[in-house]
């Protein structure tokens, strides 16, 4: 019965986090920057490297390199195509480092007002 209650307050609290203005403002910001970033991309390695055949594969790139996956599959070949990817890189840890932030900030917050209730 206790792992029940567990699960239900978890899924309470995840349910909490991904609605709440903080998660959708994190989420849009994070999918504007990975797509800008795409975009640019495409822009500057287009024509120049056999990967980029559609801009597709500049988004499967910004999303690999911003989640720092980095398959391997699509790397870029120009110098100004390496500091974008650079910078996705850092911007993709920050991006998942709020995302830890904001989960680990609502699921202590579940447990203090769990703790506060017994008292």
């Amino acid at each position: 019965m206790k792992i029940i209650k567990s699960g239900i307050r978890l899924h309470k609290v995840v349910l909490d986090i991904i609605t709440s203005h903080s998660f959708i403002v994190i989420t849009l910001a994070g999918n504007l920057i990975i797509l800008g970033s795409s975009y640019l991309f495409f822009f500057l390695e287009y024509g120049k490297n056999q990967s980029i055949q559609s801009f597709l594969d500049a988004v499967w790139w910004g999303f690999a390199t911003a989640t720092t996956v980095g398959y391997g599959d699509i790397v870029p070949i120009t110098v100004p195509g390496k500091i974008l990817g650079i910078l996705l890189m850092l911007m993709g840890t920050a991006l998942f480092a709020m995302y830890t932030a904001l989960f680990a900030q609502s699921i202590m917050e579940d447990e203090l007002l769990r703790f506060n209730k017994k008292d």
